[in-house]
């Protein structure tokens, strides 16, 4: 189903399914990450960030960097099914 999308109007952010790894450069200790996607809906624009768990605070930092990285705060970001931010 084809959606439009008004510029700056919708930023839809998820999780991503893979878990890339991480290596600590001090120690070469390898761990999981958590990867963060958020896209504006009508340019495609991208933000990606990486944290050590999906908990609310991991949650609302990703959010932060997300719209100082647009430089945004007047966009809407749909409420999604999978629930995130309180595992």
């Amino acid at each position: 189903m084809s959606q439009v999308h008004h510029a700056g109007e919708k930023l839809f952010v998820d999780y991503a399914g893979h878990k890339p790894q991480l290596v600590d450069p001090e120690t070469g200790e390898v761990c999981e990450a958590e990867l963060f996607v958020a896209v504006l809906g009508a340019s495609n624009f991208t933000f990606a960030g990486a944290s050590a768990t999906q908990q609310i605070a991991d949650w609302i930092l990703r959010h932060v960097h997300v719209f100082e990285y647009i430089n945004g705060s007047d966009i809407s970001i749909p409420p999604r099914e999978r629930r995130t931010g309180g595992k």
